[in-house]
């Protein structure tokens, strides 16, 4: 079985975000053998919207086989108990057996988006937040010279969220407003 790795971020289904974000639930727990770093941020994004809404930080990494599973495991990961847990594990890959592989990964939640910030936005500013590119643009806006609408934009970013900004001006706009800005940005080796 081929190794996964967590890099950027975490996808979940969506039905876990709130246990997720109150804390109630502080695990993840894979089929398979899952690569992440201990003190690494990653995003968590949820299913099937593919929208962060939080940044995690990694606080463990542990390999198990399904038997060994504990009640406590399925309490960290959110379940009653490890036959609820083992219920769900089955529901989403298929019947495993006791001696499968799974890895258990343990997070705390760092920060948290009020408003979800689209995995593909994120990837397209090489997983800088809109907050950070709207930041950077006015600290630096004289050195990037872009259009007024461009300029309304990051100041609604920085000051309302980006909820606010997409309730304002539409998605598409806010999107290509952040990507020129974070191009602008990298092109005069600010980011």
């Amino acid at each position: 079985m081929r190794k996964v790795q967590i890099r950027k971020f975490l996808l979940i289904d969506g039905s876990y975000k709130a246990r997720i974000l109150r804390g109630k639930k502080t695990t993840t727990i894979r089929y398979g053998d899952y690569e992440a770093r201990p003190g690494g941020e990653v995003y968590l994004v949820v299913t099937p919207s593919d929208t962060a809404v939080a940044k995690l930080r990694i606080t463990g990494v542990e390999k198990r086989k399904v038997k060994e599973l504990t009640n406590e495991d399925a309490r960290r990961d959110g379940f009653s108990d490890v036959r609820e847990l083992l219920g769900e594990l089955n529901k989403i890959y298929g019947e495993l057996y006791g001696d499968d592989d799974v890895t258990i990964i343990s997070f705390e939640v760092i920060k948290r988006f009020e408003d979800g910030i689209p995995l593909k936005w994120l990837k397209a500013l090489n997983y800088r937040e809109p907050a950070e590119i709207a930041r950077l643009y006015l600290e630096n806006k004289e050195k990037l010279n872009l259009n007024r609408e461009t300029d309304f934009i990051m100041r609604r970013i920085y000051n309302e969220g980006l909820g606010k900004a997409v309730r304002t001006f539409g998605p598409k706009r806010v999107q290509n407003a952040l990507l020129k800005v974070y191009h602008g940005l990298y092109a005069e080796g600010l980011i």
